[in-house]
């Protein structure tokens, strides 16, 4: 099938591990659509979403409003 451009909204996951994500369909596809024979890259792929995940909610994280030094909630100290 001809390739379509991610969407804007894709979740961060779905944009920065798309290559890992093409492996394990490139692989299944050469392999009887084995998971087993396609193991490392879909451990691979896990990492990489786990890598992202943890990265993108430390960042979410720190422009929020619970403590995450925006200064929105400083109890009225200007200083």
């Amino acid at each position: 099938g001809k390739r379509r451009a991610q969407k804007d909204d894709a979740p961060p996951e779905q944009k920065l591990c798309s290559k890992q994500a093409c492996a394990i369909q490139w692989c299944l596809a050469r392999r009887n659509h084995s998971e087993k024979l396609c193991q490392a890259f879909i451990d691979d792929w896990s990492s990489c979403v786990d890598r992202v995940r943890s990265t993108h909610e430390y960042y979410v994280g720190m422009s929020d409003d619970n403590g995450g030094g925006n200064g929105a909630d400083n109890g009225g100290n200007t200083k």
